[in-house]
């Protein structure tokens, strides 16, 4: 019953018949991870794809040049691994338990006849992917502006992901400077900048281990002002 519950959590599975929570209940395998453990690997062929049941995950990527870019967090119940099942290729980026870690592996096969049989598993999966493509969008933009900007887009999107996972204190970012650094590829003195001036706004408080939002709309206001004053 309890994983039964941990699939009607997943996006994946919303508003799905029956008889697709049945089938992918036959065939989920659970996995448990310990903080710092590797659950996917960069470039590895990917079989599988995981949901997340418990826990949050670190995603990363080395591009050019050899340089670590993290690209964020995700907070269950979110999934992780579809895009190389669906390539049918390599995966794209290295995942990292961050606490512990419970998903539900499904492997491409399985995969691929639930979503044969079942379309409004596929919807979600399409909707899923479409709201990350936006995000990525307006990511792309904040980065394209400047650090305050990128720092902003950064905060306010880990804070709405606590929120929906309903983590204790979402306001309370667990991002070490060094963190803050590699998922905006900045120099340490650029984010010390840049923080000294969100925290003199009122916007935030950083203790260099974590990072604090006291206005998280406040916050969020600095990226919308940015772009707007590019018009």
């Amino acid at each position: 019953m309890a994983r039964l519950d941990d699939l009607k959590a997943s996006f994946l599975f919303h508003n799905v018949p029956a008889e697709a929570l049945q089938e992918a209940l036959q065939v989920i395998t659970e996995r448990q991870y310990r903080p710092g453990q590797i659950i996917l690997e960069q470039d590895a062929q990917g079989e599988a794809l995981h949901i997340l049941t418990r826990g949050v995950v670190r995603v990363s990527r080395i591009s050019l040049g050899s340089r670590e870019r993290v690209m964020g967090d995700v907070y269950a119940p979110g999934v992780i691994g579809e895009t190389a099942v669906l390539g049918g290729g390599e995966r794209s980026a290295t995942v990292v338990a961050q606490t512990d870690v419970t998903t539900l592996m499904l492997y491409r096969t399985h995969f691929r006849q639930i979503l044969r049989r079942h379309p409004d598993v596929l919807w979600n999966l399409s909707v899923m992917l479409v709201r990350r493509v936006t995000h990525l969008n307006d990511e792309l933009i904040a980065f394209g502006l400047n650090t305050e900007a990128a720092l902003s887009h950064v905060f306010t999107n880990l804070y709405r992901q606590r929120v929906q996972a309903g983590a204790a204190q979402p306001q309370v970012l667990p991002m070490s400077t060094q963190d803050i650094m590699s998922r905006i590829s900045s120099s340490r003195e650029t984010v010390s900048r840049v923080m000294r001036k969100l925290e003199q706004q009122g916007l935030l408080k950083s203790t260099g281990q974590s990072v604090t939002l006291l206005d998280p709309e406040g916050l969020e206001n600095v990226t919308l002002e940015e772009a707007d004053s590019l018009d």
